[in-house]
């Protein structure tokens, strides 16, 4: 027969860290879902400008993206986005985005995306 080393066993402290990480990742889909919330009492104009905003003041990622998350822009749709980001100079990127909305800045503005 063969025993577990002792001090193998899952102690107490790693259900609270496990539970802590579950809180932390409920509080984010809350978060989430309260962005869209609140945005949703405003109007497509001024959706549009908080859109615009965040595309020009946003994080950009390791690859040069934009990320955004429709679910926070309610009265938007994706061919809205595509028209209000071009028109500052943006293009969004449509394939494997995983639900999510990426713009880039081409380096020549008069260079088409790949």
């Amino acid at each position: 027969m063969i025993a577990a080393p002792p001090g193998g066993e899952f102690a107490d402290w790693g259900w609270w860290v496990i539970g802590a990480f579950g809180v932390l990742f409920v509080l984010s889909i809350f978060f989430s879902f309260l962005d869209g919330w609140k945005m949703r009492k405003h109007t497509f104009e001024e959706q549009a400008e908080v859109f615009l905003t965040d595309l020009r003041t946003g994080a950009v990622t390791v690859r040069g993206h934009i990320r955004l998350n429709p679910v926070k822009y309610t009265k938007l749709t994706a061919k809205d986005a595509d028209r209000i980001a071009e028109e500052a100079g943006y293009h969004r990127q449509t394939f494997g985005t995983k639900g999510q909305w990426l713009f880039f800045r081409p380096s020549d503005p008069g260079e088409e995306p790949k």
